[in-house]
């Protein structure tokens, strides 16, 4: 590249710390933002009934530990935070520690996780809308069409509501995310009344063993990932530096408790319906029927098909910012670095991550025969993987920042390198850990992916810096 090229490269980097709109929001609103995201309640339903199948009575443990390793990561990011108002959350940070090359590393990993991860919220809001239409007795909710028409119809709702922006967005998911917390909450310890609170049990961690608490605090990391996002709001918020910090600690930290508490409450009931939930049961279907509260299973479903179109919404807008960047710096066209004159969001942007997030579920509906809780499957564990290398990227470079200072913390330094570890030891285990199927094969697609991605940008790159030195 030459002198001109690589001027033009710095320009189009400085431009990811312009802020994306005027309007800012404050911490609570992108808090819950956040929550919504990471599709709290539905999570936490979902973990209290798989977690135990890993970790047994030690399953609370495992999610703790997760909780813990995940935090470790945010201090990372919370280190760039504090210094930086970036719209590309870790693509930005690691661009200003390492330059363009690892920056457009990471900006193919991180956009096609994006990419991916809203492609598995619309195939699991598919799954929890087919199922709740097909309980009340509409026979075809089951069939192929009707849920390849869900899938495109929810991405284009979803979409909308991400056009109109920010403060739209936050409206919408505050409601729908948490509109299923009180009959959740009902069911849940009534359940649990009658089935006892065992707590000795599971701080003895009892008839189960270290390995099964560290393989289950492997898959619990699953539920954590992708928080990070929030930081492509920070030109949106009010006093950043400040407040990003402060969102990503409170998203973990509430979605942390909230999962190690259900855990503590559920896992004994859990653990006497094994047979029921490799059968396919839904936790909901279990936890409602242990209370005597059958009837409230189906009210509790349709909610949480709410909670998850919540999710697509919030992956929308942190995700379309962090596209919006990437266009800005020159790995993609500058059609979807546009935002809108009145709403404030990345209109080009959010349309580019829509259609995948409807198109991908129907193209595995059809062309894999995958129906959507297959997809789901697949799709969730493979955005997770497009997160692990560049965590443990912008850890490296986070511990290069804090060097950088005269003024050095060795505990910082400490923590970051605990989640470094964590997550490079999940990144060797996804190659290793002897699955079958297609799952055996997510972690090679998830490499191939992210290469074709990193030529793509250079590629888009090398014309825009040409483009740019013609005129």
């Amino acid at each position: 590249m030459n002198a001109d090229s690589t001027g033009l490269a710095q320009e189009l980097r400085q431009e990811t710390l312009v802020p994306a709109t005027a309007s800012k929001v404050g911490v609570a609103s992108v808090v819950l933002l956040g929550l919504s995201g990471q599709q709290i309640i539905p999570s936490a339903l979902i973990g209290a009934a798989y977690m135990p199948l890993e970790s047994g009575n030690g399953a609370w443990l495992s999610m703790l530990l997760a909780m813990c390793a995940t935090l470790c990561v945010m201090a990372a990011v919370n280190i760039f935070a504090r210094r930086y108002v970036v719209t590309g959350s870790m693509m930005s940070y690691v661009g200003l520690a390492f330059g363009r090359r690892l920056e457009r590393l990471v900006a193919a990993s991180y956009l096609i996780g994006f990419l991916v991860a809203c492609a598995a919220v619309t195939a699991s809001t598919v799954m929890f809308t087919s199922s709740f239409l097909h309980s009340i007795g509409l026979e075809y909710a089951n069939a192929g069409w009707f849920q390849a028409l869900s899938a495109i119809t929810i991405a284009a709702l979803a979409g909308s509501c991400a056009w109109r922006g920010l403060d739209a967005s936050i409206s919408l998911t505050a409601w729908l995310a948490f509109l299923s917390l009180p009959l959740v909450l009902i069911a849940t310890i009534a359940s649990a009344a009658n089935t006892g609170f065992d707590l000795r049990s599971q701080f003895a961690l009892a008839d189960t063993d270290w390995h099964s608490v560290v393989r289950g605090a492997i898959v619990g990391l699953a539920y954590f990932v992708g928080v990070d996002a929030l930081a492509s709001l920070a030109a949106e918020t009010r006093n950043p530096k400040k407040s990003v910090p402060i969102i990503l600690n409170s998203v973990l930290l509430i979605t942390g408790v909230a999962y190690v508490g259900i855990l503590l409450v559920c896992t004994p009931m859990m653990n006497a319906h094994v047979a029921e939930l490799n059968e396919g049961i839904s936790p909901t279907a279990i936890i409602t029927q242990v209370a005597g509260m059958a009837y409230l299973q189906k009210p509790i479903d349709i909610l949480l098909i709410g909670a998850t179109f919540a999710s697509l919404v919030a992956f929308l807008n942190y995700g379309s910012r962090v596209f919006a960047t990437a266009a800005q710096n020159g790995f993609l066209p500058q059609i979807f670095s546009r935002i809108h004159p009145k709403f404030g969001s990345p209109t080009g942007a959010t349309v580019l991550m829509a259609v995948p997030a409807a198109s991908v579920p129907v193209a595995l509906q059809y062309l894999a025969a995958s129906p959507p809780l297959q997809s789901t499957a697949y799709l969730s564990t493979l955005y997770s993987l497009f997160w692990v290398g560049p965590y443990i990227i912008l850890c490296v470079g986070a511990i290069k920042e804090v060097f950088r200072e005269t003024t050095r913390a060795p505990m910082q330094v400490a923590v970051v390198l605990i989640g470094m570890i964590v997550f490079l030891c999940l990144f060797v285990d996804s190659f290793m850990s002897g699955a079958e199927g297609v799952m055996q094969w997510l972690p090679y697609i998830m490499l191939a992916l992210t290469i074709a991605g990193y030529i793509v940008f250079n590629m888009n790159e090398a014309f825009t810096c040409s483009r740019k030195h013609k005129q």
